[in-house]
């Protein structure tokens, strides 16, 4: 029994000496964390050791908020479904997984200042934009715009792959599913990395689903790793941001991150959450935004999904007139869709016949079209690299501010004005 005695007053001397160690070692308070809802105060002191006024056994440690999102992250039993943060303006928080967040007290110490980032939309110029089939705009952020690069991918395909498509959409009744037979065009009118960006927007249902996918596609490895991260928070709290600390409650996250995590936060709490304010708030430069991508996330958002609306916009005039051909004209033939003596296809061999009598047939840059036309018409499949061509000619003849064949180019390609 008295070894028993000896043993207890042992350990509660141990016990004694290390909380005595701890406060050695954090001689300075900070300040105090008041919980107004139960009546109780911490101490928090300079090695971030928190202790409990009148209950000293009560103690643990405190680390800056992985995300970001909040000031500090206090000691939890699960952090990860109830959790417990100063935010950066003095108030002391509590986040329930199934309730989300409230302000429970309070704290008398001045925080670090938040991580700055801006989410402030810039204001459309209605001049300024993507032009559509029907000669509207589609608005694009000036900051975002290559001058020097406006135009896109035309949106082509064969006779073949238009007759596979319509095939594949009939219905029971013989009559075509429109959006199916849209969405099978576009994956054959576009490249790979275009039909992607599409698909964020055909398969999203809210603001975030689609911005977070299209880091995905355009970001760079760290940042389509966050977009992961973020996406994986977005489906279990939905837009609930509030909630979002308790996702990164537990893994320390770079500044990057946090930057990423914020933008997505103050945008989506604004309603302006989309994939170009995000690249603007972030730093465009993480981003692979080319002119035709840019294209493409644009109307892909403005289109909400609808492939006509879409291709109306980030497939050029003719495309877009040839496309809805398809459903009134049927496909190929003399009179239907993508047949031999389609427009674009006609409107690429007279603008040819323009460059080769203007430049002569040795031309480097007519060579190349030249090239480009054969190859599109020698294929069934969507050719990346005449695509590629036919967009470098009309950003060329721009640069050398050469009339030449401009006003075809305009119909066949997409573009931005300004």
């Amino acid at each position: 029994m008295n070894t028993k005695i000896k043993s207890l007053k042992s350990l509660f001397l141990i016990l004694l000496m290390i909380l005595a160690s701890e406060l050695v070692f954090a001689q300075n308070i900070l300040g105090r964390i008041t919980d107004q809802l139960r009546g109780q105060s911490f101490a928090l002191y300079d090695n971030g050791l928190v202790v409990q006024d009148g209950n000293p056994t009560n103690r643990g440690f405190a680390q800056r908020d992985p995300s970001g999102l909040m000031f500090l992250r206090l000691p939890a039993v699960d952090p990860a479904k109830n959790a417990y943060f100063l935010d950066y303006r003095g108030n002391f928080i509590e986040i329930d997984y199934r309730f989300g967040s409230r302000v429970i007290g309070n704290y008398d110490f001045k925080p670090p200042s938040p991580i700055e980032v801006n989410t402030v939309s810039e204001e459309s110029n209605p001049n300024v934009g993507i032009v559509t089939a029907t000669g509207a705009v589609t608005p694009v952020p000036v900051i975002l715009i290559n001058k020097e690069k406006p135009y896109g991918n035309v949106m082509i395909t064969s006779e073949l792959a238009a007759n596979n498509c319509y095939k594949q959409s009939l219905m029971s009744s013989s009559q075509i599913d429109k959006q199916k037979f849209g969405h099978c065009m576009i994956e054959k009118m576009s490249g790979k990395k275009e039909f992607e960006i599409y698909k964020c927007s055909k398969n999203s249902v809210t603001p975030e689903e689609e911005t977070l996918c299209m880091i995905n596609i355009m970001g760079r490895s760290k940042e389509q790793q966050y977009s992961r991260k973020i996406a994986k928070c977005h489906n279990e709290f939905g837009s609930d941001y509030s909630k979002f600390p308790l996702c990164f409650s537990e893994t320390e996250h770079d500044s990057d991150f946090k930057k990423m995590i914020s933008c997505v936060k103050g945008l989506g709490q604004q309603g302006l959450l989309n994939f170009s304010n995000v690249a603007i708030c972030y730093g465009a430069n993480a981003f692979d935004i080319t002119p035709e991508s840019l294209i493409v996330a644009q109307c892909s958002s403005a289109s909400v999904g609808d492939p006509y609306v879409f291709v109306g916009c980030a497939g050029g005039k003719l495309s877009s007139a040839e496309l809805n051909k398809c459903l009134t004209q049927g496909v190929g033939g003399d009179k239907g869709c993508f047949g031999k003596n389609n427009a674009v296809h006609k409107t690429l061999i007279s603008l040819g016949d323009g460059l080769n009598k203007k430049f002569g047939a040795a031309n480097s840059l007519v060579k190349d079209y030249n090239k480009a036309l054969a190859d599109l018409n020698s294929e069934s499949v969507y050719n990346t690299e005449a695509v590629r061509i036919l967009r470098d000619t009309g950003n060329e003849l721009k640069k050398q501010q050469n009339d030449s064949g401009q006003e075809q180019i305009k119909k066949l390609l997409p573009y931005i004005k300004w």
